[in-house]
Order: structure tokens, then sequence, then C-alpha cells
């Protein structure tokens, strides 16, 4: 009687490891590949909405826009995206503002820059990148 049950047993653990290591393999062909990631973070990105959880479980909705700017008025920057929408954008006093890949102050920041900016939902935007032309 004991054999039936052993092989049972058995046939259970094959089947488990089957499917993890099915499930395994599934999640890299899950993945996406980073030309399709680079068309759409491209230079055609206009912008974007990430949902992500952190490793300690918290949701984030990143909201990344793009554009050239408009205006700088105090803690505010105004873009003109490719679709034709003019955006105004909170600036957290904090965030890191680079141009060139040199950190500046918000105010080195000029009319007619390319400009990308990351924030976390309805927050002020944490990272402001920019380049001149």
């Amino acid at each position: 009687m004991r054999r039936p049950r052993a092989r049972i047993a058995q046939l259970g653990i094959a089947v488990l490891v089957a499917v993890n290591v099915a499930l395994f393999v599934a999640q890299g062909g899950l993945a996406l590949s980073s030309s399709f990631v680079s068309s759409l973070f491209g230079p055609r990105l206009v912008r974007a909405e990430v949902v992500a959880l952190d490793a300690g479980g918290a949701l984030h909705d990143y909201r990344i826009d793009r554009g050239r700017l408009l205006a700088v008025s105090g803690q505010t920057l105004t873009l003109h995206e490719r679709d034709g929408t003019d955006v105004s954008l909170a600036v957290s006093p904090a965030a890191e503002v680079m141009l060139n890949g040199g950190r500046v102050p918000l105010s080195a920041l000029r009319r007619g820059m390319k400009v990308l900016t990351i924030r976390d939902g309805d927050a002020p935007a944490q990272t402001v990148e920019a380049r001149r032309g």
C-alpha cells in the first residue's frame, strides 16, 4: 500500500518542480526587450505614467513629462509637449536639477531647453533633466 502513495508523492513533487521551472522560464519571456523600452522612453516620448511597487510594497505612480521649456517661475516649470499640450509642473525645492549632466539650480534653466521631469503622483517633480537645444 505504501508504494502507490510513494509514487503519487513522487509524481506530485515532479509536477511541482515542472511548474516552478515553467514559471521561472516564463518570467524571462515576459520581460520587455530593451529595444521596445527604448522606443517608448526614447526621443518620441511625450509623457508617461508608470505604476510600480517598491521593495516595501508601497505603490508609486511615476509621471514623466518631456517638452520644450516655455518658462521658469519660482519653483514651477511650464513645458510645451510634442503633442501641443502646455503643462505647468511644480518642482520640489529639494529636486535634483541637471543641465547637460551637471547639477544646477532651477533658475539656470532657460526658455527653449529640452526638459524631462519625473514626479510621484501629484507631488512636485523630484527630478528635472535639461539640455540645450
